[in-house]
């Protein structure tokens, strides 16, 4: 303490400071001001709404979990996040204290001028019924006092008569406890023999003696089916009752079921059955009953077998299990769209059907075709002679003489037969089929001699004709020559010269120009002309030349 002081006087002279204003010596001072803020905190929002909003409701602080739900740790909340916070601890020195280690504040003081704001004094009196019963305990510190002394210390105890009194209550509660609490009651059989039993769905499992005599067999066997739409949950229940005389030890153990389609099963394991799978103990008398819930985001029957194990064991060793069923049921949620969409496809398909009924019976109603022209139009005149005559050549000049025989032997016949009155009527001649036997036979039929009538053909006359004419057409025609390309070229290069000079005179006729010929000069102009056709000629037999290549 000593030293203490030296070390205050030594700092207060090199600061210029009194020794009360250090700051080594308002740490005291500055711990009742924390104190007191942290009451009136806490006090504060009983009377204000919004003032600490989680002071008071730390019991809905969520806590903090690392990883997932199934596999992951959740954080153990504290004292103060349950809503239970640690009591105010006052810590403070007595007066006597300060004034030995020099730590009495002035008057003028920071921390005195906070103590008598008036602020600070109206919240503690608006809080001062509130303040004292959260903080009840306030000693008063400058008379708490611990004084030493190197005399040892010896006291006495006298035992007061209400401490012998509860003395007595308590050895007479004892004794009560030891004794039997169905010693007073006639109806209760006391010779029944007393053994651990427990109903398991209705049917009761007691214990038989032994652990292992039934064991590998089922004693008891339940099953409880849930049904469910795919992502909602079915809950059910099972009842376990202590019908026996101590406590029983439970816990729940799934069996391992043969898959059926081995390469589909997945690896992981998928989790459709909820319920509490923890260790649990059923007391005498009471019964407990177990939630069960359900719940698949895919459509299926699901399944899972449960074994409940007992300590004691129950049923000789037999097993008690729990078969538990789920149908997941999908849910169609687009049936009333699918069945509009069928009913518009189903409008549709009789539209197009109704469509192209209507079109196939408008595609066969039409107009009937033009009938084509016969093939005897588009024969010509040489082709007809040739498929009649097929012996023949068609030659034009003696076919032509032919036909004015055909026209002279029909007139003279219907003239020699008297069916016209003067040799000028008209007389109507049929055409030709420039059949050459069809002539002949005509010819033939004519008059043998010559009559004095004109225009009147004889026989002989007309067979002569016939004869030499059809002995022409018994000639064939001569091989015509056959179109070179200098032929091409040369009558293409006339034309063009004489298209040249038409145009020409033309545009001097168009624009009244003078003709350029003179008397003078046509001796000139006739050489002139001549070399020109040389030159023409030269021309057209070179270009001809160039064509050709």
């Amino acid at each position: 303490m000593t030293e203490r002081r030296r070390q205050q006087n030594f700092i207060s002279q090199l600061l210029q400071k009194p020794v009360e204003d250090l700051l080594m010596n308002q740490s005291n001072r500055f711990r009742e001001i924390q104190e007191q803020r942290e009451v009136i905190s806490r006090g504060l929002p009983a009377i204000e709404s919004g003032h600490g909003c989680r002071v008071g409701s730390e019991f809905w602080t969520v806590p903090q979990r690392f990883g997932d739900e199934l596999s992951g740790i959740t954080a153990t909340l504290t004292q103060t996040e349950r809503g239970n916070p640690q009591p105010i601890t006052h810590i403070a020195q007595p007066h006597s204290t300060r004034l030995e280690s020099g730590s009495v504040l002035s008057d003028g003081s920071v921390s005195r001028a906070w103590n008598q704001s008036q602020y600070l004094q109206r919240r503690q009196h608006e809080l001062g019924d509130i303040l004292r019963e959260m903080d009840f305990n306030q000693p008063d510190m400058d008379a708490l006092e611990v004084v030493g002394s190197n005399q040892p210390f010896t006291s006495s105890v006298e035992c007061s008569p209400l401490l012998e009194e509860e003395e007595e209550e308590r050895m007479e509660g004892e004794h009560k406890e030891n004794e039997d609490p169905l010693a007073f009651y006639d109806d209760v059989m006391l010779d029944v023999e007393l053994v651990p039993a427990l109903r398991f769905c209705g049917e009761l499992a007691c214990w038989t003696g032994t652990a292992i005599s039934h064991q590998g067999e089922v004693g008891i066997s339940a099953r409880l089916t849930f049904e469910a739409v795919v992502g909602e949950s079915a809950c059910s229940h099972l009842e376990l009752k202590n019908e026996g005389s101590t406590a029983i030890y439970y816990s729940w153990h799934r069996l391992a079921r043969p898959h059926s389609f081995t390469e589909a099963r997945s690896q992981r394991y998928t989790q459709y059955f909820y319920f509490n799978t923890s260790t649990a103990v059923i007391l005498p008398g009471d019964t407990e009953c177990i939630l069960f819930t359900f719940k698949s985001m895919y459509p299926g029957i699901l399944s899972e077998v449960w074994q409940l194990h007992t300590h004691p064991v129950l049923l000789g060793g037999a097993s008690l299990q729990v078969t538990l069923r789920g149908v997941a049921l999908y849910q169609d949620k687009t049936a009333d769209q699918r069945a509009a969409l069928e009913l518009e496809l189903e409008q549709r398909k009789t539209k197009s059907v109704c469509r192209s009924m209507v079109y196939e019976l408008l595609r066969n109603v039409h107009t009937p075709e033009r009938p084509r022209s016969p093939p005897q139009l588009y024969i010509t005149e040489e082709e007809h002679f040739l498929a009649s005559n097929p012996n023949l050549h068609y030659h034009h000049e003696p076919v032509e003489a032919l036909k004015r025989l055909w026209e002279q032997a029909h007139r003279s016949k219907v003239i020699g037969l008297g069916k016209a009155e003067s040799e000028h009527i008209t007389v109507e001649i049929p055409v030709w089929d420039l059949d050459v036997d069809h002539l002949r036979q005509v010819v033939l039929g004519l008059p043998q001699e010559d009559t004095e009538s004109e225009g009147v053909m004889c026989r002989e006359e007309a067979l002569r004709q016939c004869n030499s004419l059809i002995l022409q057409l018994h000639q064939p025609q001569p091989p015509t020559k056959p179109l070179t390309l200098h032929c091409i070229g040369l009558q293409l290069w006339r034309e063009l010269c004489d298209g040249l000079v038409s145009e020409a005179l033309w545009i001097r006729h168009m624009l009244g120009l003078p003709e350029n010929n003179k008397w003078g000069d046509a001796q000139h102009e006739q050489d002139s002309c001549e070399d020109t056709d040389t030159f023409k000629h030269s021309l057209l037999h070179h270009n001809s030349c160039v064509i050709l290549l």
